[in-house]
């Protein structure tokens, strides 16, 4: 029974997504899968399983102990050791969504890109308009090459060009 109180939430979290991973995988299967140039209803829902169960297995790993966190020093702005929510982060995050989608269709890729990515990094607190700038640029860089240069997604590059 001791080892289960030292359980925190990451861990339940990570224990989730490995259940929700395994189900999705385990359904996907029965679909056809097809191959990587002609992909099967089940492809897609398989690989975001496999996903998944990765992502919970890593989660686990780096969980700490049930009340290890509070005893951890805060950085300031971050919400952990005291504190509500951050009302910031939230915000940032949505407003990228939203920029996005508004740039994406009457500005293009780039534009969108970029001001999504900015806009969200802003969210935190630790984080520098020029940090968030070079983040943009980077991703801008990123998506151009694996979007619009590798799968020729139909969404201009710009706009209002």
């Amino acid at each position: 029974m001791q080892r289960y109180k030292r359980l925190g939430k990451d861990h339940v979290g990570a224990a989730l997504l490995v259940v929700l991973g395994t189900t999705v995988v385990v359904l996907g299967v029965g679909y056809r899968m097809g191959t990587l140039n002609r992909m099967g209803p089940g492809f897609i829902p398989v690989v975001l399983g496999v996903l998944m169960i990765l992502v919970g297995v890593a989660i686990a790993l780096t969980a700490l102990p049930a009340g290890a966190r509070d005893a951890a020093p805060a950085l300031p702005g971050h919400g952990h050791g005291g504190g509500g929510p951050q009302g910031r982060g939230w915000l940032c995050i949505l407003g990228g969504v939203v920029a996005f989608v508004v740039l994406g269709e009457h500005g293009g890729l780039v534009p969108a890109t970029f001001f999504a990515v900015f806009i969200s990094a802003m969210g935190d607190r630790l984080n520098t308009v020029k940090g968030a700038i070079l983040l943009s640029l980077l991703m801008v860089a990123m998506a151009v090459i694996v979007f619009h240069y590798g799968l020729r997604l139909q969404l201009p590059l710009f706009g209002w060009a």
